[in-house]
């Protein structure tokens, strides 16, 4: 895929690499997330970072996200679920998820599987946890000071400095899942049937496709076909999955790419509602408003 490699760093910052063709958001992320020679890489994300809204995607890392104040709305698969500060929520490989935040931080830990299945004699195990998402209420965690303690560890190594303190991170990663290992099924959230999960798979061409043609005209019929479905119940099940119409995330998608070329680059406005798939300037504003509450200009400023 030809979209821009995002180069993540340890601030709550992004640098960005700028090719003649530049896409915002990569739906299937083909970066490796990782530091330096260390396959894993640890994102803080507040209001001001760049990501802060986290479009549906996935990628073939496993991830921890973890809140620490305000709220995230988290679509995993077919399910909603609102984390507030304290939650702690595991996504496995390849999983399909997006997040809307409220006055929300949380920090993130996108991870190679293979870290931790190297090992014959972990591998059963590691697989067996890592094969599905898992949600860990604050509830939970206040009453198992040991699995808070290994999470505190968790992201206290990692803030510490990945390179520098791997052998930290390694012990307090194998450290945080020997534990959940041991919680059995009462740790555990499997947010959806393997069967839902093939069935989820289908949405990802759609999803690639808006984002190499977002600025094109993208019409439902294509959408659908895609992903092998008829327009009507490819639009039930997109809005089960991403919890919006196709058209209206086409729009969403289109307003989040807009506020990347408005801070990011020197573009107009009017070039970056050409640009983004708007050929009226008035109504590219009126989209803008309606996801992002204020106008373009006013959000570049």
């Amino acid at each position: 895929m030809c979209g821009p490699l995002f180069v993540f760093i340890i601030t709550r910052t992004i640098a960005f690499v700028k090719e003649q063709r530049m896409h915002y958001l990569d739906y299937n992320e083909q970066i490796q997330h990782r530091t330096g020679d260390f396959p894993l890489a640890y994102y803080p994300v507040d209001e001001h970072h760049e990501r802060y809204r986290m479009p549906m995607h996935w990628h073939r890392e496993a991830e921890i996200i973890r809140v620490t104040r305000g709220s995230l709305t988290l679509y995993v698969d077919n399910q909603s679920l609102e984390l507030r500060a304290g939650d702690v929520m595991l996504i496995g490989e390849g999983v399909l998820h997006g997040g809307e935040p409220e006055g929300c931080e949380y920090g993130c830990i996108v991870f190679d599987p293979a870290l931790l299945t190297r090992e014959d004699a972990c591998k059963r195990a590691m697989k067996r946890v890592l094969g599905r998402s898992v949600c860990l209420r604050r509830e939970m965690l206040h009453a198992d000071d040991r699995l808070t303690g290994s999470i505190d560890a968790l992201y206290g190594s990692v803030s510490a400095g990945i390179e520098e303190g791997a052998l930290h991170v390694m012990g307090a990663l194998f450290g945080f899942f020997a534990l959940l290992s041991d919680r059995g099924d009462a740790a555990r959230a499997d947010i959806a049937a393997p069967r839902f999960r093939q069935k989820a798979e289908q949405l990802k061409p759609a999803l690639e496709y808006i984002e190499t043609h977002y600025g094109q005209p993208i019409t439902l019929e294509a959408l659908a076909r895609l992903s092998g479905l008829s327009p009507k119940y490819f639009c039930r099940f997109f809005r089960a999955i991403v919890h919006r119409s196709p058209i209206d995330y086409v729009n969403y998608y289109r307003v989040e790419c807009a506020s990347h070329f408005l801070t990011a680059t020197d573009m107009t406005v009017a070039e970056i509602a050409q640009h983004c798939g708007y050929n009226d300037s008035s109504f590219f504003i009126k989209q803008f408003r309606k996801y992002k509450g204020t106008t373009p200009k006013r959000y570049r400023q």
